[in-house]
């Protein structure tokens, strides 16, 4: 038997379809209906050569033995042999290489290749004319809506006027403004925002709110702290705010820069007090205790500090050290020292007292005593 012939898609089909199969991803579904599409038409035509194979077989096989008892009777003579094998093989080139069939499902395979490529080459298009800047296709648009959305706080920012202290003397009466500015979001249905306010750091809170109107996205809240300015520091603090409703959020905290100047630790004044007044119409020889008290002034707003003096209950002629220790700010303190004894009758006591500071500074106070005499 002669060998079977292999059977061909047609050139230009085939070639199709592998370029289909070697296209880009966005086209693989395509590629692989085509693969399936022609792996079906190759077995289908497989399948056909293969019986006409095997008639053109048999029909070579009958030509054969009618040959052959042709020959035993009738003794032809071989020139007759060749004629018919010559016939036959005519015969077998001459069949047709495909059905209509085949032919239709090559027709349909090309059709579907063709609708592939363009389709491809519309996305390929399009997309660069995307990429280069090129306007797309305008899509409808959805009409804009009008409601109104929901209150919400979406951030809060803070400012402090003045924004340094420094260089101000502790004990200066000052007036610290804090502005809250609240923003929301926008197109809103507007509603009231509550929040609390602090002053110090968040130690004490104030509750307050605010009102938006419709559409209004931003609005200010001021608040104050008033007062001396502390030596300690501790005012004036950071202020913010905490909103509450219509959602939680808390703001940064923000408070004036610098810290107030602290004045010169020293003493200022002293003021010096006796008693009792006077020991007129008193005996001499009377027993007596005789309190001197000295109230000493420092500069206000100081650092504090000691306060090192002398004291005498005898005009001077003799004197007592001592000290006094003052705190941050504290500008007042008083000292007592005292003299007891009988009331000589030369009149040399209670003699007149008072104090002379040393340090920080120097300074002499007055000298104080009971008035009269004992008789």
């Amino acid at each position: 038997m002669a060998e079977k012939d292999e059977f061909y898609l047609p050139e230009e089909v085939d070639r199709q379809i592998e370029s289909v199969s070697q296209f880009k991803e966005g086209d693989r579904i395509d590629a692989e209906a085509l693969a399936f599409l022609r792996s079906f038409y190759q077995a289908d035509a497989q399948q056909e050569q293969d019986t006409l194979d095997r008639i053109w077989n048999r029909i070579a096989g009958a030509t054969l033995f009618e040959q052959d008892t042709h020959e035993s009777e009738n003794e032809l003579p071989m020139q007759n042999s060749q004629i018919q094998y010559s016939s036959i093989d005519s015969l077998r080139q001459s069949r047709p290489r495909r059905s209509p069939l085949m032919q239709r499902l090559g027709t349909l395979a090309a059709a579907v290749f063709l609708v592939a490529l363009v389709g491809s080459m519309a996305i390929v298009f399009d997309a660069i004319r995307h990429n280069n800047g090129g306007v797309a296709s305008p899509h409808p648009t959805s009409a804009i809506s009008t409601a109104r959305a929901p209150l919400k706080v979406t951030s809060v920012s803070m400012s402090v006027t003045p924004g340094s202290i420094a260089g101000l003397s502790c004990g200066t009466n000052l007036t610290v403004t804090y502005t809250a500015i609240f923003h929301v979001r926008p197109n809103s249905a507007g509603g009231t925002v509550k929040f609390n306010y602090t002053v110090n750091n968040g130690r004490g809170q104030t509750p307050a709110s605010i009102n938006f109107n419709p559409g209004e996205t931003t609005k200010s809240y001021t608040f104050r702290w008033s007062g001396a300015l502390p030596i300690d520091h501790t005012y004036p603090e950071s202020g913010g705010v905490q909103v509450t409703s219509p959602n939680q959020l808390t703001s940064p905290l923000v408070g004036p820069a610098g810290q107030c100047t602290l004045a010169k630790f020293q003493v200022t004044k002293i003021d010096m007090a006796v008693s009792p007044t006077s020991i007129q119409g008193l005996s001499c020889g009377t027993s007596i205790v005789v309190t001197y008290t000295a109230t000493i002034h420092v500069a206000a707003n100081s650092p504090g500090g000691t306060v090192q003096f002398s004291y005498t209950v005898n005009n001077g002629r003799g004197q007592t050290p001592a000290s006094i220790t003052f705190s941050p700010g504290q500008t007042i303190r008083t000292f007592t020292f005292t003299w007891s004894g009988a009331l000589p009758a030369d009149h040399t006591y209670p003699g007149p007292g008072g104090i002379q500071v040393t340090s920080p500074n120097q300074l002499t106070s007055p000298l104080v005593a009971p008035t009269g005499m004992c008789s």
